[in-house]
């Protein structure tokens, strides 16, 4: 890869404690042990990642946990099994200041997600380390986008869409993957992170997307923990049709190669909208 990374996806191994709280998945508790990361190497850094932005850049959530026998602190005294938290970033100069600070904290430094007390064994961030993790850059990525007839998204923590508000304040979502929400979601987030030269255009994107059509999925509607209550979400796959235009394909697997760095939809800063391409 001839460009310079400035995407990064990290995987946490944390260890739960021996008799520790359990650990929640919830959105807040995983944001903030990512902004206490940052901000024991650079506080400064820390203070403006955690200052409001319209979108912030960096994702973290908890992995969902593999689906293997039920095991924990019983009978037999097995440990609890270790929770993944994996951090993405879209800006090369967070790199540095994350892995300071993880590098400190190794080995067995303790950590808190909500109440519980974890220990941070192990850093993955190679590619092929860990399905979650790797690096790359915007300009390898539009270098490298290639036409297809279709692509399939998984959509691994709940994702929604804003869609204005109610009469009373309340936000309304939406929580279909339609084409124009997922890929329109994703071209925004790619414009406002990318280098200006690789902006994207979007009248073109969203011509695209509405030649897009849904031909497969399996979705279910799920919820995560964000501290002040649930926010509901949907997970699963989704396969898209794309157009036959080879620039209008390109474009959306363009966006589908990207998403595994950018997130998807809101709230990808506190747990939400973990989505990437897989194949089938």
């Amino acid at each position: 890869m001839s460009a310079q990374p400035d995407l990064y996806a990290l995987v946490l191994r944390l260890q739960p404690a021996q008799h520790s709280m359990p650990a929640e998945a919830r959105g807040h508790g995983a944001q903030a042990l990512f902004l206490d990361l940052v901000r024991q190497a650079d506080p400064e850094l820390a203070a403006q990642l955690h200052a409001a932005a319209t979108s912030r850049p960096y994702s973290v959530a908890v992995l969902p946990a593999p689906v293997e026998p039920a095991r924990g602190l019983g009978a037999r005294g097995q440990p609890a099994p270790p929770i993944e938290l994996r951090v993405a970033f879209t800006r090369a100069e967070l790199f540095p200041a994350v892995t300071r600070a993880l590098l400190d904290r190794l080995p067995g430094d303790p950590l808190r997600l909500g109440r519980a007390q974890l220990t941070l064994t192990e850093v993955l961030g190679a590619p092929g380390s860990h399905p979650w993790a790797g690096f790359s850059a915007f300009a390898a990525l539009a270098e490298q986008a290639q036409p297809a007839h279709a692509l399939t998204l998984e959509f691994a923590t709940p994702a929604a869409f804003g869609q204005g508000e109610r009469a009373d304040g309340r936000q309304r979502l939406g929580l279909l993957p339609t084409p124009e929400a997922v890929f329109g979601s994703i071209g925004r987030r790619w414009n406002e992170q990318a280098p200006p030269q690789l902006a994207l255009d979007f009248d073109a994107l969203g011509t695209a997307a509405a030649d897009t059509l849904v031909s497969r999925y399996e979705l279910v509607t799920a919820q995560l923990n964000l501290g002040k209550g649930p926010q509901k979400g949907f997970v699963g796959r989704c396969t898209y049709e794309l157009p036959t235009a080879p620039a209008q394909a390109t474009l959306l697997s363009l966006l589908a190669n990207a998403v595994f760095y950018l997130g998807v939809g809101m709230k990808t800063a506190r747990g939400m909208g973990l989505c990437r391409r897989i194949k089938g």
